[in-house]
């Protein structure tokens, strides 16, 4: 995997969504195929949740 330093305005969206999770709660998203930041929101949308339990591995 290739290191990529974030430009300015990743920087500042992602410092904003991350003082918005610790001080109202809110949601960070990230994309589901390479991890990256995808934003933030105030609910996690019923789709997101459904995703992330289903790539959850369970062996039982």
């Amino acid at each position: 995997m290739d290191f990529r330093p974030l430009d300015e305005l990743e920087r500042k969206q992602l410092v904003n969504a991350l003082r918005g999770n610790a001080e109202q709660g809110r949601v960070l998203l990230l994309d589901r195929n390479d991890t990256s930041f995808a934003g933030s929101a105030d609910e996690v949308p019923d789709e997101e949740v459904i995703s992330a339990i289903r790539s959850v591995p369970c062996h039982y």
